[in-house]
């Protein structure tokens, strides 16, 4: 379904994310994208499905939510998927790596680097992509549920600002620690400027978070079980979360 106020800057925001795919779509040498079966990742997926040597990778504790809902959107997809269990042993191996990147870093930011990490280190050698930028670019993030328009325009400006200048550069150094290196194609240059061109009215959640989003990616041709799939950010489906505040209740 396509909703009639969708339609705006479909075709720029088309051409942004062609440009910043096309490193990827070419060639077989091997690339990870970090897949948790929804919206985002699931985007990225649809556009890259014909290229050759693309793993999909997913992490999570053993019967995690993302394990499950990756492997479904990547049998709807056709495409190859990889899961992988990470333990306690794991875990804590990344956080002692990462102690001096996570030091000062509050607990609900250090449960995204740590999932992150943890994705990344599963990964298959070869530059990995991820879908950072689609939650501050589309509105993903729930306090856009409640503000007017003015304030959900301050407070996007401050999200993009946030993610580009702290949260972004932090994760592509975590990758490099961990030997890799780290592309977010919804922060190229391109698709900025066409997702924050689009008005802010159009990007409110409506029925449900990043409904311009989800239009737009069936538009693409996403199936509607992946374009619909509910957001669930990456520290929760994949358990780390709870692992960790596990871990700190242990800790006393």
């Amino acid at each position: 379904m396509h909703g009639a106020t969708g339609v705006e800057g479909w075709a720029s925001l088309g051409a942004a994310l062609d440009k910043a795919l096309e490193p990827w779509r070419h060639g077989a040498s091997p690339i990870s994208l970090l897949f948790s079966g929804g919206l985002d990742s699931g985007l990225l997926a649809w556009e890259l499905r014909h290229r050759p040597g693309l793993s999909l990778v997913t992490v999570g504790l053993r019967g995690a939510h993302d394990l499950a809902a990756a492997r479904r959107s990547a049998t709807c997809l056709a495409m190859p998927w990889a899961g992988t269990v990470v333990d306690d042993t794991e875990l804590e191996r990344l956080l002692s790596a990462l102690a001096s990147e996570l030091g000062g870093v509050g607990p609900a930011r250090t449960a995204i680097f740590l999932a992150l990490a943890a994705a990344v280190a599963a990964s298959p050698s070869g530059p990995v992509l991820c879908g950072q930028g689609a939650d501050e670019l589309f509105l993903g993030y729930r306090h856009f549920e409640r503000l007017d328009v003015r304030s959900a325009r301050a407070r996007a400006q401050e999200d993009l600002q946030r993610l580009e200048g702290e949260d972004w550069p932090r994760s592509v150094r975590i990758a490099q620690r961990l030997g890799r290196e780290l592309h977010a194609p919804f922060l190229h240059p391109d698709v900025v400027r066409a997702a924050t061109a689009v008005p802010i009215e159009l990007r409110l959640p409506r029925s449900e978070p990043k409904s311009y989003l989800r239009e737009w990616s069936e538009s693409r041709g996403v199936p509607p079980e992946i374009a619909r799939q509910p957001k669930k950010a990456l520290q929760y489906g994949s358990g780390i979360d709870r692992w960790l505040r596990a871990r700190r209740r242990a800790e006393g």
